[in-house]
């Protein structure tokens, strides 16, 4: 799986989700800086940072984000937190069930928010790491072929470039 599969598979899950209205892959510093507004309730995501392990292990950290309007002044801080707490754990349930190529963090932690941008946002941000199995193999880097010519000092590569050692 690569970084363009992970990042489709997440936004279909987080999109099949029937209580989040709006997909995002930025963070909300990216996008609430956006022209469009977003119907909440609203998941964001981003996958900033990772590793290759020993092996084909690849581990991608990940930040989501699930928000909704809090009211005026705030008022349903409580009421959205927890609708999106709960709209975070079916995700987080969905990631780990099924067979999928990848595992996730045993333990995720979260963290509350409830901010005031354009309106009052409320919800909850995860941060977790997936980690898989990749399909990239060091022993077959892409690299030219090389053809040897008359002039055992040139190179001929498949495309016919000119490699001279003097």
């Amino acid at each position: 799986m690569t970084y363009k599969q992970l990042t489709t598979e997440i936004t279909s899950i987080l999109q099949n989700h029937l209580m989040i209205n709006t997909v995002r892959f930025a963070t909300p510093v990216e996008w609430l800086n956006w022209d469009d507004q977003p119907v909440y309730p609203l998941a964001s995501f981003a996958i900033n940072s990772g590793g290759y392990n020993i092996g084909r292990e690849q581990v991608f950290n990940i930040q989501m984000w699930f928000l909704d309007k809090s009211g005026v002044e705030s008022e349903f801080e409580t009421e959205v937190t927890s609708d999106m707490h709960s709209i975070a754990a079916d995700i987080v349930s969905k990631l780990r069930n099924g067979y999928n190529p990848y595992t996730i963090d045993p333990q995720i932690s979260w963290t509350g928010i409830t901010e005031k941008f354009e309106d009052y946002l409320s919800g909850v941000q995860l941060t977790f790491n997936i980690s898989l199995v990749s399909d990239f193999d060091a022993c077959s880097i892409p690299e030219p072929t090389y053809l040897t010519t008359e002039f055992e000092d040139n190179l001929i590569t498949e495309d016919n470039i000119n490699i001279i050692y003097e």
